[in-house]
């Protein structure tokens, strides 16, 4: 839903500038509820993240039932994608929640193989995804998003019931919103590089299809680009527990800072379709060591109480650079390709450079 927005809104007679500022807002709205949800989460006395999930995909899934509806304005349908966006990213805490509440209540979890399975069907899904499209419009691709989200729905009304996970120390409390900036300074700066990141990273990805376009691309190009990057991190994914044991947390995020930087500079001067082909191999080390390294970080830095907290802080950050990128892509795209290029390697300069000044630094507990 995230990587064919642009493509999807573009269709339905949106200009880019408001395509840009809608997917941006729904990131900013998921960014304001995420730690609000996850405050929630945390002081409840059961787990209630598979229930909350559910309920999330539930309203994302009628969002996409909406929109198959014949002859909606396009200001309508962009609002309704966006809605269904804000659902679909205010998750991505939780499903980080869900795997570190599990795991800490004698629930083994490999998180490596599980996120390998996800980015393979991602994968899967993205080049099928861009023929379809292509072949058939995009009423199949909103079918096909609601199929999938009431499997979803199935699945997390099907975890068991445990407790809250809980510290047994009683020396710390649940924090507030506010409070976490305070408590835990440095974790919120590193999170700032992390916005960047995710700031470039959405913005390529987004907006591929424009960067495809000069060279006579379409959305099936896009479909198969995003297939090589989620297949690339497959493997990553599959032995990230393995990765972490031999490398820290700090530097799995540096490599991801670099890994963005060095993509941001070859794109700009990529001759052709087949060089951006060879470029998404870079996903390897940037989304696949990025990803895995945020919910390792939170899991080091922010104390058991507000573990649900951190994995919102960490996801909001990224969202939030997704927010900003898809209204950045939106408003460069009008200055020209260059533009927005060389403003994607600035975005990922930034995240780069303050990885590498705080991820070592501490807060004190």
């Amino acid at each position: 839903m995230a990587s064919f927005a642009t493509t999807f809104l573009l269709k339905s007679g949106l200009p880019s500038a408001v395509v840009g500022t809608l997917l941006a807002m729904a990131g900013l709205l998921s960014c304001v509820t995420q730690p609000v949800l996850a405050g929630w989460a945390d002081k409840a006395k059961r787990f209630p993240v598979p229930g909350m999930m559910a309920a999330l995909s539930a309203i994302c899934s009628l969002c996409c039932l909406m929109l198959l509806i014949r002859g909606m304005p396009p200001l309508a349908t962009g609002l309704l994608y966006g809605l269904g966006l804000w659902c679909s990213d205010a998750m991505m805490p939780l499903l980080n929640a869900l795997y570190v509440g599990y795991d800490q209540g004698n629930h083994c979890i490999r998180f490596g193989i599980a996120r390998c399975i996800g980015s393979i069907a991602s994968a899967l899904i993205a080049l099928v995804l861009g023929h379809v499209i292509a072949a058939l419009g995009l009423t199949w691709m909103l079918i096909l998003l609601i199929l999938f989200r009431i499997l979803c729905i199935l699945l997390l009304l099907g975890y068991p019931k445990i407790a809250a996970v809980r510290s047994e120390k009683k020396t710390a409390s649940v924090c507030t919103v506010s409070q976490f900036f305070r408590r835990y300074r440095w974790y919120c700066a590193a999170m700032a590089g992390v916005l960047f990141l995710g700031m470039f990273h959405a913005m390529n990805e987004n907006y591929l299809i424009a960067i495809v376009a000069p060279f006579g691309g379409d959305s099936s190009q896009v479909g198969t680009a995003l297939f090589i990057s989620c297949m690339a991190g497959t493997g990553m994914l599959l032995f990230a527990d393995n990765i972490h044991h031999r490398l820290s947390t700090a530097w799995m995020l540096r490599i991801a800072g670099l890994s963005f930087l060095l993509k941001s500079i070859l794109f700009y001067f990529a001759p052709g379709i087949s060089t951006i082909y060879v470029l998404e191999l870079l996903q390897m080390t940037s989304y696949a060591f990025l990803n895995p390294a945020q919910i390792y970080f939170a899991g080091e830095r922010v104390s058991k109480e507000d573990m649900v907290k951190g994995q919102a802080f960490s996801t909001a950050a990224y969202s939030l650079g997704c927010s900003a990128g898809n209204f950045s892509g939106g408003v460069l795209l009008n200055a020209g390709l260059h533009t927005l290029l060389l403003a994607g390697i600035g975005m990922a300069l930034a995240g780069t450079v303050l990885l590498f000044l705080t991820v070592d630094k501490q807060d004190a507990r």
